[in-house]
C-alpha cells in the first residue's frame, strides 16, 4: 500500500464541507495501515517515528483541520500543515 505499511494512519470522520475556521484534532484515532482504504499511494502524509511508536498523519486531514495534537511516549507533539 503505502511506505509507511506499519504505521497507524489518523483517521477522522468527515464533517462539515465548507469550514470558517480551523479546529484541531485533540486525542486522535488511529487504523493500523493495512485497515486503510481511503488513501491512495500518491496521498501525501506526514510522518513520525518515536521509539516504536509510528504514525501517519493524511496531508488531506491536516489541510481540514490546521493542527493534530497528539501524545507521542515522550510527551505532546502537535502536527501542522
Amino acid at each position: 500500500m503505502l511506505a509507511c505499511a506499519g504505521a497507524a494512519l489518523l483517521c477522522v470522520a468527515a464533517g462539515a464541507q465548507q469550514r470558517l475556521a480551523y479546529r484541531a484534532v485533540d486525542n486522535p484515532q488511529f487504523l493500523p495501515a493495512a485497515k486503510v482504504s481511503f488513501l491512495k499511494p500518491q496521498d501525501r502524509v506526514i510522518g513520525v517515528v518515536r521509539g516504536n511508536a509510528v504514525r501517519a498523519y493524511p496531508a488531506a486531514i491536516l489541510a481540514q483541520h490546521g493542527v493534530v495534537n497528539d501524545m507521542m511516549p515522550d510527551g505532546p507533539i502537535a502536527i501542522t500543515w
